[in-house]
């Protein structure tokens, strides 16, 4: 009887492995907190620099500097960092410079919240067996043990367009940006290029306000945010089990089961906000930043 007993909690002991005393998102993902935001800012980085060029494309036919860079900057990536307003000089130009200053020091807050949640249950039954004269005499033994544990992970991390296109090196992006994740979101491209081309086309022809804006009365500059929540959730279940067969009149085990339950859930959140920079002013009309009309038109074009 000893020895079955021993089998039992073999059993119960190797369903008991795997635990995480501190939930972590690597636990699952296999991508650690660090490196989820340096994926998001690479997303970021990468979904300005296509907007750039393909606005300067845009804008070339009337502004020859605008051609030149587009084209550098597509056979070049890096030198993108001396991009900036200034590039667009004279009274002609003022028109140009104050669409790329707009926008220039816009500001990107990625707010998260990491929630991991982990239960691992474990029960076990066991049966005896004591044969009588007329009749059987038996015996059930149930016991469990139930655990959890969570942790809740918050933070923000901040950027401005301007940083994100002049300030962030050529290998912090090297091999992070990689494609949607559909089991775990959080640790793949989440869509940034929808949020900025949005938050654009808003400002300029939505009169995009910011969050104290009034009726006919100036306020903050304009700002948009998107609160995106990935859950996914991941279980798995065993019930190993021994069987006796009587082989005498005496009181013995006759079957010994375990069943082990683990669930993990994991609920990741990032919200998404842009803004124009204090010194943007309040709403933003698309008469005095007429070029940036064409990202406008080129993005309505595509999605209809």
């Amino acid at each position: 009887m000893k020895r079955s007993f021993f089998a039992a909690a073999a059993i119960l002991s190797l369903m008991s492995t795997g635990c995480a005393i501190h939930p972590l998102p690597e636990d699952v993902t296999g991508v650690k907190t660090y490196h989820i935001v340096r994926q998001i800012r690479c997303e970021s980085r990468d979904t300005l620099r296509r907007f750039v060029i393909k606005w300067l494309h845009q804008i070339g036919p009337k502004v020859p500097t605008a051609e030149d860079l587009a084209l550098q900057y597509e056979k070049e990536p890096a030198s993108i960092k001396d991009f900036h307003y200034d590039l667009f000089k004279g009274a002609a130009l003022v028109r140009v410079r104050s669409a790329a200053k707009l926008f220039y020091d816009a500001g990107l807050a990625y707010s998260f919240d990491l929630t991991m949640t982990e239960d691992n249950n474990l029960s076990t039954d066991v049966n005896f067996l004591k044969p009588l004269t007329n009749s059987q005499y038996t015996l059930g033994l149930h016991g469990s043990a139930n655990r959890a544990r969570v942790n809740q992970r918050t933070f923000t991390a901040t950027d401005t367009f301007s940083g994100l296109l002049t300030k962030v090196p050529e290998a912090y992006c090297v091999g992070k940006v990689v494609g949607p994740n559909y089991i775990y979101p959080i640790a793949g491209h989440i869509g940034i290029d929808a949020v900025i081309e949005d938050f654009i086309n808003l400002t300029l022809f939505a009169n995009l306000a910011g969050g104290d804006a009034k009726p006919g009365v100036g306020g903050s500059p304009p700002t948009m945010a998107d609160k995106l929540t990935f859950t996914t959730t991941v279980s798995a279940s065993a019930v190993p089990g021994v069987t006796f067969t009587p082989v005498t009149d005496a009181f013995q085990l006759t079957s010994a089961t375990g069943t082990g339950l683990a669930d993990r859930t994991d609920v990741h959140q990032v919200t998404v906000g842009v803004a124009i920079a204090p010194t943007g002013g309040g709403r933003v009309g698309s008469a005095s930043i007429l070029p940036l009309l064409l990202i406008s038109r080129r993005s309505r074009s595509r999605s209809d």
